[in-house]
């Protein structure tokens, strides 16, 4: 059995100076912490609802909210030191208690790690608003992770009215021109243009899959929708079979990916096979499915 564990930061610990000192200070070792990479956190919001006394202001914590939600954060991998250090840190079980929550990876790919999230008893009905020293440890984290700060800014600002992740990645039917795209142009949208990511596409027959493995590139297209995205998210679920994190029934499961799109990096829905089976298509692109 492994003794690393996969661990999702969406607070302090985006900022390693911050973890290295409070490490230093209390005799742990701060190099069993190892930094995989951006990641985001499915169907969950950021709140300040926590008032910490060590930083002096409001806490970050994430809360489930639904499909269409998301925070943005990193992936890390602990050692057995750096766990029970990470306990002593975030105040478990009294203050953050351990929760297993699914992550996605920049590529695509979904994985099982724990969190952190504010006890029941310690949240309180006013929102806690953080420091400037406490945000900037987690906005300028995010900054070097490469993802927006605009969720961190939000949730700060709490003004009751909260956005998810606004952008849709397709790459299969839903298309201009193919079978399902009218099911996409039922709902307001933005075509923000032509996109490609790093994977493999596969040919499942009347349709493709995203497989997030390899250093392919798949085309597809970028939009962007202007409100509430949850219904839409609630509908491609349904299209695309998907039955929830963890769920061994879906046939593609929703992640969030690192989208390509006119020289810069963006992040947006989609959704990856479920499985192994299926011809790679070579050029990557659905429209050219015939020319192999």
């Amino acid at each position: 059995m492994s003794d690393k564990t996969l661990y999702f930061g969406y607070g302090s610990n985006l900022d390693r100076e911050d973890w290295n000192k409070w490490c230093n200070d209390r005799g742990y070792d701060p190099s069993g912490l190892v930094e995989l990479g951006p990641a985001w956190l499915p169907e969950y919001w950021m709140k300040f609802h926590y008032y910490s006394g060590g930083r002096g202001g409001g806490a970050a914590d994430v809360v489930h909210v639904g499909p269409g939600f998301a925070v943005p954060g990193a992936l890390f991998e602990m050692d057995e030191e750096a766990l029970v250090a990470m306990d002593k840190k975030e105040g478990h079980p009294n203050y953050y208690e351990r929760k297993n929550v699914h992550v996605c990876l920049a590529d695509g790919r979904v994985v099982e790690a724990l969190t952190y999230t504010v006890v029941e008893r310690k949240i309180l009905k006013e929102h806690q608003p953080p420091t400037e020293e406490y945000a900037n440890l987690i906005s300028n984290g995010l900054e070097r992770l490469g993802l927006p700060t605009y969720f961190l800014e939000t949730a700060i600002r709490d003004r009751g009215v909260y956005d998810g992740l606004q952008q849709v990645f397709t790459y299969g039917t839903l298309m201009q021109g193919e079978s399902r795209s009218a099911a996409l142009n039922a709902h307001p949208h933005h075509m923000l243009g032509s996109a490609r990511v790093v994977g493999k596409l596969v040919d499942l027959g009347d349709f493709p899959g995203l497989i997030p493995q390899g250093s392919s590139i798949v085309h597809g297209e970028l939009y962007s929708f202007d409100y509430n995205i949850t219904p839409l998210i609630n509908y491609l679920d349904r299209i695309e079979g998907f039955y929830g994190y963890g769920s061994d029934k879906s046939l593609f499961v929703r992640s969030i990916i690192k989208v390509e799109i006119g020289g810069s990096r963006q992040w947006a829905w989609t959704y990856v096979y479920n499985g192994e089976r299926g011809k790679e298509i070579p050029s990557g692109d659905w429209h050219e499915r015939e020319r192999y």
